[in-house]
């Protein structure tokens, strides 16, 4: 019987078998015309199935042929091996799924009164594919767990599919998780993996199948990590990337080249962490990239908050059709361009409010930072991005917001305009648990969590400045994940948006609840569910994955 079929994509694989017979005393015969029983090629029979999904129970009815009278079904025993090990004694085949991967097979008929063996020999291959869809990664009483719900269609959430790394690699994923994300490595056909951050065994899962694909720790010069490293987060791009440790470290690599694209873990993680000028010790990131980079090449950014200096950093991450000449992560100082219109200190005319520098940030330190995110399609360009951050006063502790747009058009142009400074509104339960979500496209809402156990969610309009509770959880939220990036309308037959007015929530008791957060349905007041699954431990990240499009963005 089949399990989750609609969510995993056979994949085409060929098989090699032979038809034997023999004593049995190690002797393998070919088998000829005059043979008692004649064993079927499983590759030419049309009715047996050699390639199967990673969760699909397996049940193969081989064919035989008794040839001769003297041979009586009766007598008659059999044996199947997969990778040299005995699983059934069976006329046909039943077992449980298996690992992903190629297996080799073998289906015996025994002549039990004569002593002869008769074989085929076949390959059985497990696939695994996952389509777009929901990641979830969960503590699940201190083990790290990777779950996933596919979509049936463009509205329809299909079913949970719990631990997907450990049925697919036949392992535990690790302890200590703390976030899971994507990145791509572009070349004629662009490769994606999730990373599985986490304090014990971080992993990086190649996209299409889960299979794990390498230890994230042995990335680093020598093989191994520096002592205390406990990843938190990073920013990827084509020409490198960058991983964030828990301490505030950040650690550096640089991909090879070839044919003008990178290879996917040609680079090394220095062990020396990066320094820039004071120093930094790096709490908080935020920032986007594009799908796609050779043909639009958008420049990514990411900024960061300096907790140390508390001031904002960001990384100039663009690297141009392989060009290795191109600097990556290169850090500077985020600083308001003199030419700018409004400047730190000035008033806010709507709040009365003094704007802070994001360069010296002064009595407010950052909290949580969120983006929106606009079109661009004109080559080497960056995309304009309005940044939305959620600042804490050291004195009187209230929380304020702060807006302001940020550009980079190379690495010694970076546009940034102050938008606006204001309270952020006071609600009861609002503090350090509360969760921070700032609607990638679609409506002008930010989301946050605040009540008795950070169980209700809230809608902030950042037009109107009006605030609602929208969602009542069944326990403490502990993430929340928004779906894709809307684009212009121009495009939209080229990109699947649909899940823009759609957001996943978790608790801490293991519940899944997917929202519907249209515009409709928060201007009402309400954020209905569409779907809830449970079963999952502490909800501590999530992500959604659709299929690479050139006209749409991805954050972290």
């Amino acid at each position: 019987m089949k399990r989750y079929v609609k969510l995993l994509t056979a994949l085409l694989a060929g098989a090699f078998l032979a038809t034997a017979c023999y004593k049995d005393k190690g002797n393998y015969d070919y088998s000829t015309t005059g043979d008692d029983i004649l064993v079927f090629r499983m590759d030419t029979m049309k009715s047996v199935r050699l390639t199967w999904s990673y969760d699909e129970k397996i049940v193969i009815e081989p064919g035989y042929k008794i040839l001769h009278e003297r041979v009586s079904e009766s007598n008659l025993a059999y044996e199947w091996s997969i990778d040299g090990e005995v699983v059934s004694q069976e006329r046909i085949l039943e077992i449980d799924p298996l690992r992903v991967g190629r297996h080799a097979g073998s289906f015996t008929v025994i002549d039990t009164g004569r002593e002869i063996r008769y074989s085929t020999i076949f390959t059985l291959v497990i696939t695994s594919s996952f389509a777009e869809g929901w990641f979830i990664l969960s503590d699940d009483g201190g083990q790290s767990l990777l779950s996933y719900i596919n979509l049936v269609d463009a509205t329809t959430p299909g079913e949970l599919v719990r631990d997907v790394y450990g049925d697919v690699n036949g392992e535990a994923l690790g302890s200590d998780p703390q976030k899971i994300r994507r990145v791509a490595y572009d070349g004629g056909t662009p490769y994606y993996e999730w990373e599985v951050l986490q304090g014990s065994g971080s992993v990086s899962i190649d996209q299409a199948t889960l299979a794990k694909v390498i230890d994230i720790n042995t990335e680093f010069v020598g093989g191994a990590a520096p002592e205390g490293f406990v990843p938190v987060g990073g920013f990827q791009r084509d020409g490198g990337s960058i991983l964030l440790s828990k301490d505030g470290k950040v650690y550096q690599r640089d991909f090879s080249f070839y044919n003008g694209y990178p290879v996917a873990h040609s680079g090394k993680y220095g062990t020396t962490p990066v320094y820039f000028d004071g120093g930094m010790e790096i709490s908080l990131m935020n920032g986007f990239d594009h799908f796609h980079n050779k043909s639009f090449g958008h420049i990514p950014f990411a900024l960061l908050y300096d907790r140390l200096n508390n001031r904002l950093l960001s990384i100039y991450g663009y690297n141009v059709y392989g060009d290795i000449a191109s600097d990556f992560g290169t850090f500077r100082a985020v600083r308001i361009p003199e030419a700018s219109a409004v400047q730190p200190g000035d008033t806010d005319p709507e709040s009365g409010l003094t704007f802070p520098d994001v360069a010296a940030l002064g009595n407010y330190t950052v909290e949580a930072m969120g983006a929106r995110v606009t079109f661009d399609m004109v080559p080497t360009r960056a995309t304009n991005s309005t940044n939305i951050l959620l600042l804490k006063d050291k004195t009187d502790g209230k929380y304020y917001l702060l807006s302001f747009d940020y550009k980079m058009n190379s690495e010694t142009s970076v546009a940034i305009t102050l938008n606006w400074f204001r309270a952020m509104p006071e609600v009861e339960g609002f503090g350090e648990e509360s969760l921070f979500e700032v609607c990638v496209a679609g409506i002008e809402t930010l989301f946050f969590t605040a009540g008795t156990n950070n169980n209700t969610l809230y809608a902030y309009d950042l037009l109107e400045g009006t605030v609602a509770a929208v969602y009542t959880a069944p326990g403490q939220i502990t993430a929340l994940s928004t779906g894709v990036v809307g684009i212009p309308s121009t495009y939209a037959a080229l990109a699947k948006t649909i899940y823009k007015d759609r957001m996943l929530l978790g608790t801490e008791s293991g519940e899944l609840v997917l929202l519907d957060i249209s515009e409709a349905a928060v201007t009402a007041g309400s954020t209905p569910e569409i779907a809830s699954f449970s079963g999952l431990g502490k909800v501590v990240d999530m992500d959604f994955y659709v299929t690479k499009n050139i006209y749409c963005y991805f954050g972290f």
